[in-house]
């Protein structure tokens, strides 16, 4: 499956993952089972992020 976001700069995309890291933080003592979820997600996003070519 493919995403294709308009709109968000590279910057603000590696701000989401931080922000889904940190989320998961949170609520990692509560919630395992979704904090696993939320981390597994900013690493498959950051892992996509990596992949893309260098910009100029």
């Amino acid at each position: 499956m493919a995403l294709h976001l308009t709109g968000l700069s590279l910057d603000e995309l590696a701000d989401v993952v931080d922000c889904l890291i940190l989320a998961a933080d949170h609520i990692a003592d509560t919630d395992g089972e979704q904090a696993a979820h939320r981390l597994a997600l900013a690493h498959r996003i950051g892992d996509a992020l990596d992949a893309l070519p260098p910009t100029a």
